[in-house]
């Protein structure tokens, strides 16, 4: 095996459209199976880094569970940014109504950026996951 790939998951651990989060060397990452075709990103969300494995996969589109980004899991690129909160059409108490005025605010600052991408091969039944592709640069961000 090549010195730039390193195993990170049995192959059959993975059923077409799951995905599954790995560490290897202090990084993680999670592998998913598209349809057999292997692809492996970064673990963390390019809003605010939630674990995307917790998410879901919907052929090659990965959805964040904590705020709806997608992402491509082919190029890493941010599809969407979060889907807003519908709070209902009711006000809220006034302390409440300050807060969520407030992280309103701070989330009008918050960009969601594009996911790293790794190089994938399967050796001996084992995913192989080795450098970052080079549609890593320059990052996207929406």
């Amino acid at each position: 095996m090549s010195d730039n790939f390193k195993p990170a998951i049995d192959s059959a651990q993975i059923a077409p459209g799951g995905m599954k989060a790995v560490e290897i060397d202090g990084r993680e990452y999670v592998v998913c199976n598209c349809d057999g075709s292997f692809y492996a990103i970064d673990r963390r969300c390019g809003h605010m880094n939630a674990p995307l494995d917790f998410g879901t996969l919907d052929g090659v589109y990965l959805t964040c569970a904590m705020h709806c980004a997608q992402f491509d899991v082919t190029t890493g690129e941010a599809l969407s940014g979060p889907v807003p909160h519908d709070y209902g059409t009711e006000p809220p108490p006034p302390k409440i109504g300050l807060v969520l005025r407030s992280v309103g605010l701070l989330m009008q600052k918050i960009r969601t950026c594009s996911i790293g991408t790794y190089q994938t091969k399967v050796l001996d039944g084992k995913v192989c996951i080795g450098p970052a592709l080079e549609a890593n640069s320059p990052p996207y961000s929406i």
